[in-house]
């Protein structure tokens, strides 16, 4: 696979959540391999571990990108703060739709 890919973040406190937005928000990593992004941006080295993900779209050979909700889900940060993190991977353009699928496939076993 090529480059391109990248990983993004969110982040909420209950203060975020209650007026409906964030500016807790960017890159994890971007322009990389999705072997980087794996292991780089979503700090797994097997995809599975990852935990379940939502894909943009519900043709998986549509998918633009995957989302991760409540990432940091069981950490102390979590449990003591109440700050919810999500990550995103994003699918390149150049990426055709069997591709597409195949990395839907490899997330959501």
């Amino acid at each position: 696979m090529s480059k391109n890919f990248s990983v993004t973040f969110e982040r909420w406190s209950h203060d975020d959540a209650e007026a409906g937005d964030t500016d807790d928000r960017g890159y994890v990593i971007e322009d990389c391999s999705l072997t980087d992004a794996i292991h780089q941006g979503l700090e797994c080295h097997i995809p599975s571990w990852a935990g379940a993900c939502e894909p943009s779209d519900s043709r998986s050979g549509a998918a633009r990108w995957l989302t991760f909700d409540r990432w940091n889900d069981g950490t102390r940060e979590y449990y003591e703060t109440g700050i919810e993190e999500q990550r995103s991977l994003h699918i390149p353009d150049h990426v055709t739709a069997a591709s597409r699928r195949r990395i839907v496939r490899l997330f959501n076993r």
